[in-house]
Order: structure tokens, then sequence, then C-alpha cells
């Protein structure tokens, strides 16, 4: 099945304080960061982002970097039903997504999730089971309580039929509802619940901005060294009679930086992800196995903002060769060689790496 996606983005954002839409998180804004999720999947043929009038010019500059054919822009209504409702009327696939486009860390998962309940029940809403108790409460004293069980937070993209929408549309008779889920409810069918995302959280005041904006993982990584061996660091084939021990070409920075990214989103470390024993590793360029790994982060719509790298070793020294590694990393992850950083410490002859016999590296990594 194909599908459209709505991103609603034509609210007043008054609790924010600004337009949450152009907030940044890390190099990019909450739209673009949004737009490059859907994009991305290519079951969704055609992206119509709902904005206010006077929001269209910074719409069309999220959306220069793309292929403009799957992009429609759309003024918003006067209500979030309304601005629905509008997005809706340029779509015309089987399927349509509605998303808020101040929920900026949607994940591929979630929209597959969303779309196959789409196609298996006629919708899909992503939602949380209620951890906190609930109580009513008046002229702030509590009035009464309810039990937690049954009860849910939804998310968004919510997936429907497009037919189906629109005739809950039709049905409701300009009738308000805070999300589509109650109204397809109430006019169509009883909707299909998915599993929601923690992290799928919706951008509502200046404080969830800011207290959402980054995480950051840590990774070590040491190889001893041997005559007659390359030694890569960093990318960059160094000059020295002795090199890594290693199943890979033993890129001691690059694997305690994939490490770093691996632990920041949360992902098993590069052992597992990429095993000493497979024979299909053996020699491999470091830079591939990055750059692996910087995929793996983008499909879960984790940004790299920045990385910091510490190599300890006796010799060879090794400060000629970090302006190259810093350029040749930050291409590699697709950041400005600014926001690499690579410092290199000897270990004052102590241990097996004092007496030149190994090297080793340690990283961090900051996504959000």
């Amino acid at each position: 099945m194909r599908f459209d996606a709505v991103i609603v983005a034509a609210g007043r954002s008054e609790r924010a304080g600004g337009n949450k839409i152009e907030f940044v998180i890390g190099n990019d804004t909450v739209l673009s960061r949004t737009v490059g999720v859907f994009y991305a999947v290519k079951e969704i043929e055609r992206i119509v982002l709902v904005v206010r009038k006077d929001e269209i010019d910074f719409a069309q500059s999220v959306i220069s970097e793309y292929d403009a054919a799957r992009f429609r822009i759309v003024i918003g209504g006067d209500s979030r039903s309304r601005s629905v409702f509008n997005g809706l009327q340029a779509t015309v696939s089987e399927g349509v997504l509605i998303h808020d486009a101040a929920r900026p860390f949607v994940s591929e998962k979630t929209l597959f999730s969303v779309m196959n309940s789409v196609e298996r029940f006629g919708s899909g809403i992503p939602a949380l089971q209620l951890n906190d108790s609930v109580r009513s409460v008046k002229d702030d004293v509590v009035t009464g309580g309810a039990e937690r069980d049954g009860l849910y937070t939804v998310q968004t993209p919510q997936g429907f039929l497009r037919e189906d929408l629109v005739k809950a549309f039709d049905a409701a008779s300009g009738k308000e509802y805070s999300d589509e889920s109650l109204l397809y409810t109430e006019k169509i069918a009883p909707a299909h619940i998915v599993e929601g995302d923690e992290r799928n959280i919706k951008i509502t005041t200046r404080g969830n901005y800011g207290a959402l904006n980054s995480r950051v993982g840590i990774g070590y990584d040491i190889h001893a060294l041997a005559p007659f061996r390359k030694l890569v660091i960093g990318g960059i084939e160094i000059a020295h009679e002795m090199g890594a021990v290693a199943h890979s070409d033993g890129d001691m920075a690059i694997h305690a930086l994939i490490d770093a990214l691996l632990s920041a989103i949360g992902e098993s470390d590069i052992g597992t992800r990429f095993p000493p024993d497979d024979p299909k590793y053996l020699d491999i360029d470091s830079a591939l196995m990055l750059t692996d790994t910087v995929e793996l982060c983008k499909r879960a719509n984790y940004k790299i903002v920045s990385c910091s790298i510490i190599i300890v070793a006796e010799k060879p020294k090794l400060s000629d060769y970090i302006p190259v590694m810093r350029v040749k990393i930050a291409n590699l992850l697709g950041i400005s060689v600014s926001d690499v950083a690579i410092a290199a410490k000897t270990n004052e002859g102590v241990g097996e790496i004092g007496k030149g016999r190994a090297i080793a590296a340690y990283a961090s990594a900051v996504v959000c």
C-alpha cells in the first residue's frame, strides 16, 4: 500500500514562546528533522506540509534540499481539525499518515508499525500505556481519581485509509477533535493501537524542548602492535614500522567512535554488530563500519552533533596527521570539521602503550 503524509505545522506555538518548528535541534530545525524521517521512507509518495501563511517561505527552504515533486505546501486553518482537513485534500494515496511537525524524534520503526497496522486493520495509532496516577482536580484540590489500567497516551503519526478519514471529517460536520484517533473512532470504527515510542515526544514548551536535545555515548578500543602490519588511525594510514594486530584494519580511533555512537543510541557494542570472527570483516576498512553505524543512527532518527577522540600512543607522533583525521571523520559523520575534536597523548612510558607495543583510543559522541 502507498501512503501520503500530512505534517501539521500551522499552530501558533504560544506555550513554546516562539515558532517551535523553527527551533534548532543539533544542526537542523524541528521541521527539517521531522520532514527528513518521512522523506526517507519510499512507501510515502507525497508529503503535505500544512503551515501558516507567514511560514510558507520557511517551509520552502526546508524542502529545497529534497525532490520538490514529492511535496505539497498547504495553508492551515484556524484549528487543528481544519488544518488536517486542508492537508487531507492534497493527498491522493490509499493510505494517509497524520503527524505533528513538533514530534521530530519519530523513528522509521514507528512509521512502518503504523503503516502495517493500516494495511491489516484500516488504522494505526501509536500509543503508550499511562504510568502516572491520574487525578481530577478542582480549585486546587483533588476531587477524584481513575485507574491507570486501560489508559494510554496517543502519539502521531496516526494512520488511516484515506477514504475512511475523509468520510469521518464529512460526518463530523465541523466538530473539533484533539486528534484523528477520536474522530475515526466516533465516526468510522474503533481505531487500532500499535506500540508507541517514549522518545517520540511532542515539543510543547521551551522547557521540554531544552530537556530533550541530546544523548552522549562513550567508547574505548585498544590494539597491540606488530611488525609488517599497516597502521591506520582515524581513517588515515600512518607511516610507522609497526601496525595494529586486528581482524579488521585495526583503526582503534574509529572503533572507539563506533562504540560511542552505538552506546549513545542504545545499541549493542561494536563486537556484537561487527563480530571479529566473521570472515566478511577480515581486513575491512573501518571507515565502512563507521558509515554503516551512521546509517543505523539515521534510521533511528538520531542526528550526530559532535564527537571527541583521544588517541593514546607513545609513538609515532600524530600531530601532523590529526588535521587530516578530523576532515576524514567529519566527512564520514556528515558534520562540520569544527564539531570533531581529536587529541593525541602519550602514556608516559607506562605499560604496553608506554613501551610502544599498543595504541588505545577513547571517544565520546553527542547525538540528538
